[in-house]
């Protein structure tokens, strides 16, 4: 009875699969951006002029890489993180197409369909209070999906809760400046400046929870806690 061997180059290669990265810390990080450059702009750190630089920002790293941040989360079985990323990726490249097409547009209809012998002033007034009101109801159906988002992140950790709440307070104070903008189309002011500052502490927030993740990770110790919420679910052995 012959042993036939079995030649080394038929034997099956084990490989071992590389492990995925943390999407959620790179999006995270393009909507900390956004928060806190959008939120100096809100309070008037810098003048409208100045503010548009923002927009390559919202852009690029709040819409583009936020958006495949959220794909590869999808992919690697993230739900909630990629339910978080695409969405707000798609806002910050919603809100850039405002600034740079859809407010103009507003502007140019209602400076386009004006009756004769409408004084410019009117129809600038008339534009800017069509822009901000139509603001305040596109904020209305971001907080209720943001709203969404506040009750699913309660099943993660502190920080992540903290920064919905802020992120709920923000929109919430921008549809009332925006709503209750004067006839001109100026917001209301309080809010407004409200809004911008609760936005650079959601910005704040959303840095530590950036620092939190990588740091943790590359150190490999918790040296910036983010207080879970869930209880660690414990096994239960089974009789035999």
């Amino acid at each position: 009875m012959s042993v036939t061997s079995v030649p080394e180059t038929s034997r099956p290669l084990v490989t071992t699969a590389p492990r995925p990265g943390h999407a959620l810390v790179i999006g995270a990080a393009g909507f900390a951006w956004c928060s806190l450059a959008l939120g100096l702009s809100t309070v008037g750190a810098m003048n409208a002029v100045g503010s548009s630089v923002i927009l390559s920002g919202t852009f690029f790293y709040g819409g583009i890489v936020q958006l495949i941040a959220g794909f590869f989360a999808l992919a690697a079985g993230a739900t909630f993180a990629a339910a978080f990323l695409t969405a707000y990726g798609a806002f910050w490249l919603g809100y850039t197409a405002i600034q740079v097409y859809v407010a103009p547009h507003i502007v140019a209809s209602v400076l386009s369909g004006a009756h004769a012998g409408t004084s410019a002033v009117a129809l600038q007034a008339q534009a800017g209070h069509d822009v901000v009101q139509a603001l305040g109801v596109f904020l209305i159906a971001w907080l209720v999906v943001t709203l969404i988002f506040t009750v699913a992140s309660l099943g993660t950790n502190a920080v992540t809760v903290l920064a919905f709440v802020l992120l709920n307070v923000t929109i919430a104070l921008l549809i009332a400046a925006y709503l209750g903008a004067s006839a001109v189309g100026v917001p209301a002011a309080g809010a407004l400046h409200g809004a911008g500052w609760a936005e650079i502490v959601l910005a704040g927030v959303a840095f530590y929870i950036v620092l939190a993740e990588l740091a943790n990770e590359t150190l490999q110790r918790s040296l910036f806690p983010l207080f879970p919420l869930r209880r660690a679910v414990r096994a239960v052995a089974q009789p035999a």
